[in-house]
């Protein structure tokens, strides 16, 4: 079974097809218009801060200090799915307070301006705990979910997987 990873779980607020696809390394057009400007929001942001650092199950977009405290950064271009990012932040914070670093976050969107601090609270763990049980469940199915169509659809890379 694939290892859970803070894509997946982002994936698994979006879509469960998509996150059965992703996990069985059924890669969406690389060519995707959208995954392309993430790319570059990734490359063209935030340069002074350290960027990305890799670890079992998380690709974290940046460490950043701000007034003397280091933060977990992840990037997003939109606020569109924003609780399938915060999810995404708050599973590399659960990750490293198993390896005994206790930080906090704070979710990016340049485009808005906007950010947003992530604690990883009870609430916030039991949460993140229960969708990992359920991304276990449909990660162990030899069939990816049916497809279900969501707003999310119409731009999504792995549309043609779904509805062609």
């Amino acid at each position: 079974m694939p290892k859970i990873t803070g894509n997946l779980v982002n994936a698994y607020y979006v879509c469960k097809r998509k996150l059965w696809l992703y996990a069985h390394e059924i890669g969406p057009d690389k060519s995707h218009q959208l995954l392309e400007i993430g790319r570059l929001y990734d490359t063209s942001t935030y340069k002074r801060d350290k960027k990305e650092i890799t670890g079992e199950g998380m690709k974290i977009d940046l460490l950043k200090k701000r007034e003397g405290e280091l933060l977990v950064g992840e990037i997003k271009k939109t606020s569109k799915f924003e609780l399938a990012a915060k999810m995404q932040l708050a599973y590399y914070l659960y990750s490293l307070k198993e390896q005994g670093i206790e930080l906090e976050g704070e979710l990016l969107v340049p485009k808005e301006r906007k950010r947003e601090r992530i604690k990883l609270d009870d609430p916030l763990i039991r949460e993140l705990e229960t969708s990992m049980e359920e991304i276990e469940a449909i990660l162990n199915n030899d069939k990816p979910p049916v497809a279900e169509k969501v707003k999310y659809c119409r731009n999504c890379a792995y549309n043609d997987f779904c509805w062609s």
